[in-house]
Order: structure tokens, then sequence, then C-alpha cells
């Protein structure tokens, strides 16, 4: 396993590392409902409709729970919680929902550990190297 990388200049003038160099994650492409279904049916002794029908269930059960205000947390994966962003008022009698809240964003934390007592290895890309895009 490993992701792909290229180098993209930063253009931000008024940033401190202004015509540095950063990498830059390339993705190469996506993968459907349907191609993970077939996956865990080669894996398991699960039909890929099962599989289509258990995952469909989680969003709808994930979106209940988190617009009732919960956080989502799913072991090995992550957690899931909605959080707000909004426009800033100064004096807190005059702030009106409706009017402030600018959008509701979905945020996720992936699952990971603390590695000697620094660093946190997420679940998700350990054991995965990088390598350069051509």
């Amino acid at each position: 396993m490993a992701i792909h990388v290229k180098l993209i200049r930063n253009n931000i003038k008024r940033s401190s590392s202004y015509g540095k160099y950063f990498a830059k994650a390339v993705s190469h492409g996506e993968v459907t409902l349907e191609e993970i279904a077939e996956k865990a049916f080669e894996h398991t002794n699960m039909s890929r409709g099962t599989v289509v029908s258990v995952v469909t269930d989680l969003q709808n059960i994930m979106k209940e729970k988190l617009a009732d205000g919960q956080t989502v947390v799913l072991p090995g994966i992550g957690r899931f919680s909605l959080r707000v962003e909004s426009e800033g008022v100064d004096d807190p009698k005059k702030f009106k929902l409706r009017r402030h809240i600018t959008r509701i964003i979905c945020g996720f934390l992936p699952s990971g550990h603390r590695v000697q007592g620094r660093r946190i290895s997420y679940a998700f890309s350990e054991d995965v190297d990088v390598v350069w895009d051509t």
C-alpha cells in the first residue's frame, strides 16, 4: 500500500512559507459502496446485498444520532460529530441562530493511538508508504 504525492508551491504572498514547496497527496480515484460490498463479499460469507444494506443502515443511524447531538464512535474507524460555524457578534443577546449560523459540518477524528507518548499513529495510515506520483 502506498499513497502518491506531488510537490505544490505555496503562492500565498502573505504566508511565511510563500514560495516554498510542499507535498500534497494525489487521489487515484474513488471507491463506491458497491465495490466495497464486492470486496467484503470476497472476504466474508455475507452477500453483496447484505453489505450494502448494513452500510446504508449505518449511514441512516449515524445521521439520526448526529442530528440528536450525539458523537458517533466507530472503533477502529473514528469519531464523528456535528459542528457549527457562525459569524461573530459583539452582543450575545443579538445572536440569531438562523442569521448567524453559517453552516453545519460533520467533523471526523480518525481512530489512533499515541506512539512513545508523543505523536499519534492513525489506524488508517499505519503501514502506508509514500511514493512520488508519476
